[in-house]
C-alpha cells in the first residue's frame, strides 16, 4: 500500500517542537459526571450500590457481594488449569517475576530506610521507614488480559513489606477472571481477588462496603474512568499517577538500525490510536531510511497478521502522532527530549553512555540497540507502570517507595529543650500563636 503521511521535521530552536510536545490529559466532563455518580453512590449505599453497577457494567447478576470474590477452589483450578495448557507462558511469567523480583529488591536495599541520630546530647533525630498496610491494585481486564501488569503492581508491593493486597480485575464475557491471572495471584500469594471493573472497582477499594475492606492506596492502570476515579478518590486514598497514552521517543544517531527504530516506533502505536511515538535524529539519512521502513513493516504486519493484528490502531496512531525530527545539533535534540520528559525513552548512539548523563527528565530509559521497551514491559525486571503525559518531569515509575511511609523521629531531654527554648518563644511569637510559646514554657515552671 502506498504510504505517505511521514515527513521529516526540522526544529531550528527548542520552541519549534512546543505546539507538537504539548500533551494536555483531560478528563471529558461526561465522564467526570459518571464516575462522580458512581463514586457518590457507592460511598452512601456501599453495597447495594455495588451490585447495581456490576450488573451495570460487568454485567455479573449477583444477590451478594460476597458473590464477587473470586474463590480458593477456582484459584486452585486455575492454577492446574495454566500449568497444563500454558507451559511456555508459565515459563516466561517464572523469568518475568524473577527480574522484577530481583530489580525491586536491589531498590529496596538502595532506598533511604529507617535511621536515628544523635547530632547533640540530649537530642536524638531520624525517621522510620513502613510499608503501606493495605493496597488495592487494579487490573485491567474484559477483552485482553494484561498477566504483566499483576507481576508490575503487586511484586514491589510485596518486596515492600505490604500485608494486605486485594486485586479488583473486569470479569470476561462469561463472567470469570482469567485463569493466567488466577494463576499469577497464587504465585504471588495474593488470595483476595474480586471480579470489578472500572469506576466502580475504585470506588469500592477508596471507601469499602460492608463486606469489602477500603484500601490505603491504589495503584495500576486502567482505562479514561478508571483514571478520573483515581483522580477523584486521592485524598482519601492515596494513588499512583494517571495514566495518559503511552508514548516513547528515541534518540539516535547515523550509528542506529533504521528496522529496528521503525519496529520500537510501530511497537509503540500499538497500544492506542492516541499513542505517541517520536524518533529525534542528529542524521537526515537515517530519518529517511526509518519513515522507509515504517512503511514496508506496516504492510508486512497487515500481510502476515491479517485481521488479528492490531494494524487499524497502529496506522491511526501512526497518521496522528508520530513524528521524524531531524537536527544535526545534538545538544537541541537532547534538549528537546528533557522538554518532553517520555514515559520511555530509547538511546541508540554510539555515545549512549554519555548521552544518559545529560538525560534530566524520561521515566524508562532503555541504552542500546538491543533494548526495545517490549524488554521492560515483560521480563527486564523495571517497572512498566511510569509517568506519561510529561510527568517524568516530577515523578517516577512504580517502586517499592510507592509502597512504604515515612515518619519522621525526633527527641528532646529537658536541657536541650531548655537551650533551645527560646527560639521557639521567639518564632512562635512572631507568628502569633501564643499557646505553641506556652507549650514550652508549661515545661519549666516552678
Amino acid at each position: 500500500m502506498d504510504y505517505n503521511f511521514l515527513k521529516i521535521e526540522k526544529p531550528k530552536a527548542i520552541s519549534d517542537t512546543y505546539k507538537w510536545l504539548k500533551r494536555d490529559f483531560i478528563i471529558p466532563s461526561s465522564v467526570d459526571k459518571t464516575v462522580s455518580k458512581i463514586l457518590k453512590e457507592v460511598k452512601i449505599c456501599g453495597d447495594k450500590a455495588v451490585i447495581k453497577f456490576c450488573k451495570k457494567f460487568d454485567g455479573i447478576n449477583i444477590k451478594k457481594v460476597d458473590e464477587l470474590k473470586v474463590k480458593d477452589e477456582e484459584i486452585k483450578r486455575s492454577c492446574e488449569l495454566v500449568v497444563k495448557t500454558y507451559p511456555r507462558l508459565v515459563e516466561a511469567l517464572d523469568v518475568s517475576c524473577r527480574n522484577i523480583r530481583l530489580y525491586h529488591s536491589m531498590q529496596l536495599k538502595r532506598e533511604a530506610g529507617s535511621w536515628l541520630e544523635e547530632p547533640a546530647r540530649g537530642k536524638k533525630i531520624g525517621q522510620i521507614l513502613t510499608p503501606v498496610e493495605r493496597i488495592g491494585a487494579y487490573i485491567p481486564g474484559g477483552r485482553y488480559i494484561y498477566p504483566s501488569s499483576v507481576l508490575m503492581t503487586i511484586i514491589p508491593a510485596a518486596v515492600a513489606g505490604v500485608k494486605e493486597i486485594a486485586i479488583c480485575t473486569p470479569p470476561g464475557k462469561d463472567g470469570n477472571v482469567h485463569e493466567v491471572l488466577l494463576y499469577l495471584c497464587s504465585k504471588l500469594g495474593v488470595s483476595e481477588v474480586y471480579r470489578i471493573g472500572g469506576a466502580q472497582a475504585i470506588a469500592v477499594m477508596a471507601y469499602g462496603t460492608d463486606s469489602i475492606k477500603k484500601v490505603d492506596k491504589i495503584v495500576g492502570p486502567g482505562n479514561i474512568y478508571v483514571a478520573a476515579a483515581k483522580k477523584a478518590v486521592f485524598g482519601t486514598v492515596g494513588i499512583d499517577s494517571l495514566a495518559g497514552p503511552s508514548e516513547v521517543m528515541i534518540l539516535a544517531d547515523c550509528s542506529a538500525k533504521p528496522d529496528f527504530i521503525a519496529a520500537d516506533l510501530i511497537s509503540q502505536s500499538e497500544h492506542d490510536p492516541d499513542a505517541k511515538s517520536i524518533l529525534l535524529s542528529t542524521s537526515e539519512d537515517i530519518a529517511k531510511k526509518v519513515i522507509d521502513e515504517i512503511y514496508k513493516q506496516v504492510d508486512n504486519l497487515a500481510s502476515v497478521c491479517g485481521s488479528s493484528g492490531n494494524v487499524k490502531v497502529i496506522l491511526k496512531s501512526l497518521v496522528k502522532n508520530c513524528k521524524i525530527v531531524y537536527s544535526k545539533d545534538k545538544n537541541l535534540i537532547i534538549k528537546i527530549c528533557n522538554v518532553a520528559a517520555p514515559e520511555h525513552l530509547e538511546i541508540m548512539m554510539e555515545d549512549a553512555d554519555d548521552v544518559l548523563k545529560d538525560i534530566k527528565n524520561a521515566g524508562a530509559i532503555f541504552v542500546g540497540d538491543y533494548t526495545p521497551v517490549a524488554v521492560g514491559d515483560y521480563i527486564g525486571g523495571t517497572n512498566h507502570v511510569i509517568p506519561t503525559g510529561g510527568c517524568a518531569r516530577f515523578s517516577s515509575p512504580l517502586g517499592i517507595y510507592d509502597f512504604c511511609k515515612r515518619s519522621s523521629i525526633i527527641s528532646y531531654d529537658r536541657e536541650m529543650l531548655k537551650d533551645e527554648s527560646e527560639y521557639v518563644e521567639i518564632l512562635s511569637s512572631f507568628e502569633n500563636l501564643i499557646a505553641h510559646k506556652n507549650s514550652v514554657k508549661a515545661r519549666f515552671k516552678k
